[in-house]
This record gives structure tokens, sequence and C-alpha cells, in this order.
């Protein structure tokens, strides 16, 4: 099965993103817009695991999840993955307790990379994926339009990790969580 380790996004600030969407869909672009009950911040990408393999990816997001106390995060500002001339994702930018969340992942990439997955070869930029791009149309006044955006702060307290099933459907995406990892 399709699963990744993500940390989930209240409500109140999905709705903040939610209405951020909104007003940037009005430029036009072409991009396909993450429903707002998706966005979440991924940890790890797992990518297909066998079944008899997610009790020990559970241990691994419990276990590190017990080594961090809650911590607060905030919406920051908007940008794209990889750059401005190739935009693929547009994103909202976090700001708070980041090194926690890096050190977070780094934690489960240690525990993970003991039972066989591999390690992250990237540097972790935590984002909430809010849009992919399709094509450049209109995407400079998007650009515009997101970079002159104030995003809420909207700061939420993490108080668990999540291991996700990713099932792809004409639809969209439809996420299911199979395990909670708490901090302590």
């Amino acid at each position: 099965m399709r699963t990744f380790i993500a940390i989930e996004i209240p409500s109140d600030v999905r709705s903040a993103l939610a209405a951020l969407q909104t007003e940037l869909r009005l430029v036009g672009a072409d991009v396909s817009w993450t429903k707002p009950e998706n966005i979440h911040l991924t940890l790890k990408f797992l990518g297909e695991v066998d079944e008899g393999r997610i009790g020990d990816v559970e241990k691994v997001c419990v276990a590190s999840a017990a080594e961090f106390q809650p911590f607060t995060l905030s919406l920051n500002d908007t940008g794209v993955f990889p750059n401005a001339r190739q935009p693929r994702i547009l994103w909202a930018g976090l700001a708070g307790e980041i090194e926690r969340t890096v050190e977070m992942r780094n934690r489960l990439d240690d525990g993970l990379a003991l039972i066989g997955f591999e390690r992250e070869e990237k540097d972790f930029r935590p984002h909430l994926t809010i849009g992919r791009v399709k094509s450049n149309r209109k995407i400079r006044e998007l650009l515009a339009l997101a970079g002159a955006h104030q995003v809420p702060a909207s700061p939420f307290v993490v108080t668990e990790i999540v291991l996700m099933k990713s099932e792809l459907h004409p639809a969209g995406a439809r996420y299911t969580p199979m395990a909670r990892a708490p901090l302590q």
C-alpha cells in the first residue's frame, strides 16, 4: 500500500489555506489545487509498502514521536518548488519551531533506515503543498498575487505524527490515518 508519515493540519489552518486558494484561483492559472482536507506536512514519503511491514513502520513512528514534546508551527509565506522559472509545486511555508520538525524528520529517517527504507537525499524543507502547477499559463500573475498575499499566521501545536495510507482515485487522492504516534 502507498504510505507516508505526516503531521496533520488543524481545520482552522486548512480553512485559511482554502481562502488563499480561492483568491489565487481567480488568476486562472493552470493549477491542480490540493483539496483543503488533504493538506498536510509530509515528514517522509514511503511509497509502496508491503502490509507486513506496516507494524515495523508504526513502531518507528511511535519511538521517534516519543522523543519530542509538543511544539508550535504557524503559516508563514508562499513559494514554489523548484524555482520561479520552472514552478511545479505551489506551497505555503511554515514558521515557528521548524528545527523540531527537521529533527523529527531526521529521527524518522534514521529509524526507517534501520528497517530497510532508503534515506532521504534532499534537504528537508517543511511546507504545505497547496497546488501543483500544470503549465505556465498565467503563472507570473499567480506568483505575483501569491507573493503579495499576507498569509495569516494561524499558529498550531503539533501533538502527534500520523502514518497515512494514500489511495489514488480519479477524483483525487484519499488519505486514511492508519496509526497515530503521540509526542510526549
